[in-house]
């Protein structure tokens, strides 16, 4: 099964952006004093080791490493501060919307597509006799309970309609695919998209996208 909704956050999505916007909030007020301590440590470290191993003046040793230990903080805090402030008002707006997009699968065959260079976990679920939807991206990789028989992919949504986050909830069992195809075949065939549906079972999904263009008009491409 297949199934697309819009809804309102649930309680517990609503406490997970909660905690994200204390959390961002937090470290944009915090970023300039954790960097300069994480900094004092390793330049006062190679400090230390400059005045043992150099025959420098005293004065000169510290003043580089005094300098250094400043740029680096300023350098990283700064950058972390724009990273956390950044978060905030799309947090805020998320919010403020109260609006999530569920996709939710269940499936109860799937195959496993090797990957190759970081392009992220592949898999073909078989959601319906007959028929398998594609679930790319980095946050897929197998975990203790991934891929997973029952889960959704829920797009947490700013007043906009701009998905601010995503969550995948699983609710079933781990699943063990069927097969793993190796990279060397992947690479032969046409991989389609993100949440592609393929009317194939995963008996035969290898041979038949083999030497097909993923663009054709014979994927289907859920709304």
């Amino acid at each position: 099964m297949l199934s697309r909704t819009e809804r309102p956050l649930s309680a517990d999505e609503q406490r997970q952006i909660d905690d994200r916007l204390a959390n961002a909030t937090r470290e944009s007020r915090m970023a300039l004093v954790k960097s300069g301590a994480a900094s004092a440590v390793v330049c006062g470290a190679l400090m230390a080791a400059t005045l043992w191993l150099s025959d420098a003046p005293r004065a000169l040793v510290v003043g580089f490493w005094a300098l250094m230990c400043a740029l680096f903080a300023i350098w990283i805090g700064m950058g972390w501060r724009r990273l956390m402030r950044a978060q905030v008002p799309m947090l805020e707006d998320a919010r403020r919307a109260n609006r999530a997009y569920e996709i939710r699968l269940q499936a109860s065959r799937v195959v496993e597509f090797e990957e190759e260079e970081d392009e992220g976990a592949c898999y073909a679920f078989e959601h319906e006799p007959g028929a398998c939807v594609f679930i790319v991206g980095q946050q897929f990789y197998e975990d203790d309970d991934f891929p997973n028989d029952d889960f959704s992919m829920v797009e947490i949504l700013g007043t906009h309609g701009r998905a601010i986050d995503i969550l995948v909830v699983k609710r079933g069992h781990k699943l063990t695919p069927a097969r793993v195809v190796p990279a060397a075949v992947k690479n032969t065939l046409d991989i389609p998209e993100h949440l592609t549906v393929w009317p194939v079972s995963v008996d035969r999904i290898e041979s038949d996208l083999r030497g097909h263009d993923a663009h054709t008009e014979t994927r289907q491409q859920q709304p």
